[in-house]
């Protein structure tokens, strides 16, 4: 429940920000999403490229320093050649392995052999000391004489004695300082094994390869052979040990190099070997990886930078880009307040083609169509009110003029004029209805007030005209305007028939086209000269506002447009000689106001 409601709040102050922040909250999250996505990845890729590089960059050290120590070693392998093919060295084992040497004999033979020993290591300062022996024991060697016994187990010389070729080299576990490099020797002639070689190799000399080598803070950089006993080692206290880390099984069983993590004592170690030759022995690093997180950190440092860099850009981006769409929708906000306050003379100029720029160029024109629009209902109004001021003015002391023409009507009647009487009823019977008739009435009420107009207008002048009414019965319901047609009628009467020669005629109409009801009047007067004509169609169509003829159709045009707009109201069609015709047309609907029926008085 509590979660529902805290949805609820969240989700209505986002309702609420405004646009600006609203925009400049999405321009930020479109900026901040991606780069903190690229930043991330770019890391971890550059991370784990660091690594893949350091781990290369170590694996092509290591690879060097096997490359210089196994060719130092290929190079005693040459010595070693040299050694057992001088013919004096091979004299020497042959008369030593004929056991009829005597004691003087032997130290003359060695004192010999011994200077060509000497003569081939004198520029070796990692050769401690060479021995020949014969294959009775005699010994021919370099240095102090020591027992080869006490260096080498029963197995170091079965190796040296089943070799054949190059050197083989041993660690001794008997001895911390040297390595021991040995193999048989053969007659070159007749490829008879005629003794063996062995070389004490000093194991600091190995040392010298890597020494210079500087690994990172708590490294480790040392070489152990095929059993994984250390070989050499920056610290002699490690010679000969075997590391208990289970790494070293990894390294002795792995290929030829290879690299690899491994947690060691509680700390996770990269490990890198490399092998040296083919002679089992295996270079090995240590160090620790966090040792590699130091230019992680750096990168990351830089990452943190650059993001903190593009961002600060970003938000200025955002709220600049927030802010250039926002500003002109807020000052159109304004503007519609001071519209609000009435103030219809504002404009907003923004000159974009943009969604703004059509909004604004809709808010110029609606203010320009509301301005015309008040000023049309002013107008409106000020005619309704000099139309108003002119039916009070007819409304002068209305008793008086209908008990006039009622006194008359009496008269008439017991004078034995009872035509006069009918003609001050009939005129009783308009003024009645022009002052105190409802605003709006049926079409049949303001047929037959026109037929008591075509009475009195027909004693005026002599039946000059006839009139002919042809109504469809269902348009008498209609509610119109009252007095819609007797001016038209008098126009016909006044202006197209009074001067016409002869006898003439006037029609009224009724019919529904579509959704309008028009009704026409028609005369075979004199008809409209084409100027007024023109004049009368202007003041219509409100293109003049006074003209000189026909104020009485104009009323009428302007009564029903006030009524029900302006796509309603007069049209004259006239020929001069032939006749006029007029069409009001009006909404087939009953207009403003009650629908009145046809038993309304």
């Amino acid at each position: 429940m509590r979660g529902t409601v805290l949805l609820s709040k969240i989700k209505q102050a986002g309702t609420d920000l405004s646009i600006r922040n609203k925009l400049f909250i999405a321009f930020l999250l479109l900026n901040f999403i991606p780069l903190a996505i690229i930043g991330t990845l770019t890391y971890q890729k550059s991370n784990l490229l660091i690594q893949e590089k350091t781990n290369d960059y170590t694996l092509d050290l290591l690879g060097e320093v096997s490359k210089n120590i196994e060719l130092n070693l290929r190079e005693i392998d040459r010595l070693y050649y040299a050694i057992f093919t001088n013919p004096e060295v091979r004299r020497a084992l042959e008369q030593a392995n004929s056991g009829q040497l005597s004691m003087v004999d032997y130290l003359s033979l060695s004192n010999g052999v011994s200077q060509i020993l000497y003569a081939a290591i004198i520029d070796r300062e990692d050769i401690e000391n060479v021995h020949l022996i014969s294959l009775n024991g005699l010994v021919f060697q370099t240095g102090d004489a020591r027992s080869l016994s006490a260096q080498l187990n029963k197995t170091d010389w079965d190796q040296i004695m089943n070799n054949k070729g190059n050197l083989i080299w041993l660690n001794l576990e008997r001895e911390p300082l040297f390595i021991a490099g040995g193999s048989s020797v053969y007659d070159v002639d007749n490829l008879k094994k005629i003794g063996y070689f062995v070389l004490e190799y000093k194991k600091t000399s190995l040392y010298q390869y890597y020494s210079q080598i500087k690994l990172h803070n708590q490294g480790e950089l040392y070489i152990i052979d095929q059993n994984g006993q250390i070989i050499s080692h920056e610290h002699e206290s490690m010679i000969n040990v075997r590391p208990d880390a289970s790494y070293i099984n990894r390294i002795i069983s792995g290929g030829k190099q290879g690299n690899f993590s491994e947690l060691v004592d509680g700390r996770k170690q990269i490990i890198t070997y490399q092998q040296i030759g083919d002679m089992g022995w295996k270079l090995v690093s240590v160090i620790p990886a966090e040792n590699y997180l130091i230019q992680s950190l750096i990168l990351k440092n830089w990452m943190i930078l650059i993001f903190l860099s593009v961002f600060v850009l970003a938000i200025i981006l955002a709220y600049y880009m927030s802010n250039s769409i926002s500003k002109p929708i807020r000052q159109l906000s304004d503007m519609m307040k001071n519209v609000e306050h009435d103030r219809l003379d504002v404009s907003f100029q923004y000159n974009s083609r943009n969604e703004i720029g059509v909004l604004s160029r809709n808010f110029n024109r609606m203010i320009l169509r509301i301005s015309y629009l008040i000023n049309q209902v002013y107008q409106e109004e000020l005619l309704k009110q000099r139309s108003q001021l002119k039916y009070l003015m007819f409304q002068i002391n209305p008793h008086f003029l209908f008990n006039t023409l009622e006194t008359i009507n009496w008269l008439a009647r017991i004078q034995g004029a009872p035509d006069v009487g009918k003609l001050s009823k009939a005129l009783g019977d308009l003024m009645r209805e022009a002052i105190k008739g409802k605003e709006m009435v049926t079409l049949d009420r303001e047929i037959k007030n026109v037929n008591k107009y075509i009475y009195i207008q027909n004693y005026r002048y002599a039946d000059k005209f006839q009139f002919n009414i042809d109504m469809v019965p269902c348009t008498l319901h209609v509610v119109v305007p009252r007095f819609i047609l007797q001016p038209l009628v008098e126009n016909a009467i006044v202006h197209g028939l009074e001067l016409k020669l002869g006898q003439g005629s006037i029609e009224i109409r009724s019919e529904f086209r579509g959704e309008n009801l028009v009704l026409t009047v028609t005369d075979d007067g004199q008809g409209i000269e084409p100027a007024q004509l023109l004049e009368l169609q202007k003041a219509l169509t409100g293109k003049v506002e006074e003209v000189q003829t026909g104020i009485g159709l104009l009323n009428v045009h302007q009564r029903i447009q006030l009524h029900y707009g302006k796509a309603y109201g007069l049209s004259i069609l006239s020929t001069p000689g032939s006749g006029t015709m007029i069409q009001l047309i009006l909404p087939s609907s009953a207009g403003p106001g009650e629908r009145l029926s046809e038993s309304s008085t």
